[in-house]
């Protein structure tokens, strides 16, 4: 009786160790959820999962490059705007510059004057007479100023050659031509009559 009770107490013994083993297989098994990361078959509901997000990331990437975008238009329409101005002052500063050019620069311009010509200085004027006869005219308000000698011109009083006039006003006053061909240099606006 001892083998048959020895070998009934390792049949057991066997049942026993084979069902905690099947315990443990079952129980491993059951722990990984399908789907999962730890499930290492994928199912179709998880690619379409992860398809949608990947999907919504994409879009809202696009949605925010549109967004820069705008708002990238924005600020070229208002630098395209600011141009237009800076451009638009450019152009009145250029045209400002041909006018006083045109009216007198900042350097001395030859003048060729005929007898009984009459060159009118405009304000500021400087005009140095270099040949020729010339006579000083009086303005509304008094005449040049000869500033090489240091006194004011009367009214046909003769200019002498090499020295500097000024008009300190535009109101008429200049001088006038008393022979062919006399010459000065003027800076400033004048016209001739």
């Amino acid at each position: 009786m001892v083998n048959s009770k020895s070998r009934k107490t390792g049949i057991v013994i066997l049942i026993a160790v084979i069902l905690v083993l099947s315990v443990v297989v079952i129980s491993a098994a059951d722990g990984v959820t399908p789907g999962s990361e730890q499930d290492p078959i994928v199912t179709q509901s998880y690619v379409e999962q992860k398809s949608e997000q990947i999907k919504y990331y994409i879009d809202s990437l696009i949605a925010k490059a549109n967004g820069d975008n705008a708002i990238q238009n924005q600020e070229i329409a208002k630098l395209k705007a600011e141009l237009e101005l800076k451009n638009q002052e450019i152009a009145k500063l250029a045209e400002d510059i041909k006018n006083v050019s045109a009216g007198g620069s900042g350097r001395f311009e030859v003048v060729e004057m005929q007898n009984n010509q009459i060159l009118i200085a405009g304000e500021g004027a400087e005009i140095i007479p270099r040949s020729g006869k010339f006579s000083a005219i009086y303005g509304a308000n008094g005449g040049l100023s000869d500033i090489t000698s240091a006194k004011d011109l009367k009214d046909a009083e003769a200019v002498i050659n090499n020295h500097m006039l000024i008009a300190s006003r535009g109101d008429g006053r200049g001088v006038k031509a008393q022979a062919d061909k006399s010459f000065l240099i003027i800076k400033g606006t004048y016209t001739i009559k």
